[in-house]
């Protein structure tokens, strides 16, 4: 059937709306769908598909995109009798046609480390179920290249027994806060997801144990309503999760109109690491540099100078522009730049303020000589930052 003869297919989206990944996958999905015009939706997320199953039961629709991986969601899917994708599948129960590049992941968290000076490594999880194993093999692998380890959290259990006050919402026992206390310091820790980095995050400053300078944390999801909300705000991988719902909507339509798929399964690669504060860091052995980067980080928005700063940490200007060539090969006024144009790029990414206001915010006199500055250190300009980083 084609044009006008052909049929609108009924296609039901059983995918969670709790977390920004589930959120972007369907805004990817219905993005495939209204260019085809060829698609009904019906959209029914985890919760209420536990309190419906009955009317799940029922559903006799033409396709099916899922993330399922618990009793009731597989004893569904597999009873499904049309075209189904379920983008949580582990290849040993349904098969994978499109997914996220773990590898790719991984690679990305171990250089983001490496390049700020961490050379201690671990990987934190809340559960050890499949895809979180996989991202940690990924990490681990990543890390061979350059000789180094990972140390990975043991698995814990929920409530806690012991005399220590309960972990974050009754979380965790207190095993995590023993490992993380345990971990050579610095130490960089990649999280399963934002999920994950938002417990750890919180478990750390309900402790005293300082993110970035102890313990830089990196999730993966770029979960806007958990990065924001811990302090410092987290750094996180954007696993392009938009591309992976539209690419998962062309394979259904493929599959509903009997048309030959490959074999192989399709890769989409994380579109960048959006930094913040988490893991906006240089890692130093020397105290005197590190309070330097610290106070750098924490009052560039006061117009700072390269004299304040040497004020603060009690040395001379040129003692620390010595520290500075000594271990970061730069200087405290190329660090101040650093930071502010991070600083701008998070502005721009996260909020509406006008790019006039930024400028002012970091310390340019004028818009115009931002936009310059901006354009020398990025390749682009602030608007273009911005409008290129929305449109992904």
């Amino acid at each position: 059937m084609n044009g006008k003869d052909k049929q609108k297919r009924r296609v039901l989206l059983l995918i969670e709306t709790s977390r920004a990944f589930g959120r972007n996958l369907i805004e990817g999905i219905t993005q495939y769908a209204t260019e085809q015009k060829s698609w009904n939706f019906f959209l029914c997320d985890h919760e209420a598909a536990s309190l419906n199953q009955h009317w799940l039961d029922k559903w006799n629709g033409d396709g099916l995109i899922a993330r399922v991986n618990d009793r009731n969601g597989d004893r569904f899917f597999h009873k499904f009798s049309g075209k189904k994708i379920n983008l949580a599948a582990d290849d040993k129960k349904f098969p994978i046609h499109v997914r996220l590049n773990n590898e790719k992941c991984g690679q990305m968290a171990v250089e983001h480390f490496w390049d700020r000076g961490y050379r201690n490594f671990a990987y934190f999880s809340m559960g050890h179920t499949y895809w979180s194993q996989f991202r940690y093999h990924c990490f681990v692998s990543a890390l061979k290249d350059y000789e180094s380890s990972c140390f990975l959290c043991p698995q814990a259990k929920r409530k806690n027994t012991t005399t220590l006050p309960t972990l974050w919402w009754n979380g965790l026992d207190d095993s995590v806060l023993y490992w993380v206390k345990s971990l050579p310091k610095p130490v960089g820790i990649f999280c399963a997801n934002d999920n994950h980095a938002f417990y750890l995050a919180n478990l750390c400053c309900l402790y005293g144990i300082a993110i970035p300078e102890e313990t830089a944390i990196l999730g993966v999801d770029n979960d806007e309503s958990l990065c924001k909300t811990t302090m410092p705000p987290l750094s996180s991988i954007d696993p392009n999760a938009k591309l992976i719902g539209y690419k998962a909507a062309g394979i259904l339509d493929a599959m509903m109109n009997s048309e030959p798929l490959s074999a192989s399964t399709i890769l989409v690669d994380p579109v960048c690491i959006v930094v913040r504060q988490s893991t906006d860091n240089i890692a130093v052995n020397d105290p005197v540099l590190a309070n330097a980067l610290r106070f750098i980080r924490t009052e560039v928005a006061q117009n700072l100078r390269v004299s304040d700063v040497a004020k603060e940490v009690a040395v001379s200007r040129g003692t620390l522009n010595n520290l500075f060539q000594q271990y970061l090969r730069s200087t405290p006024l190329q660090e101040i730049l650093r930071v502010r144009m991070e600083w701008a790029k998070e502005l721009l990414r996260d909020t509406q303020i006008s790019v006039a206001e930024i400028s002012q915010m970091i310390g340019y006199q004028t818009p115009e000589y931002f936009s310059r500055a901006f354009t020398r250190e990025v390749g682009i300009t602030p608007r273009d930052y911005r409008t290129e980083y929305r449109n992904r």
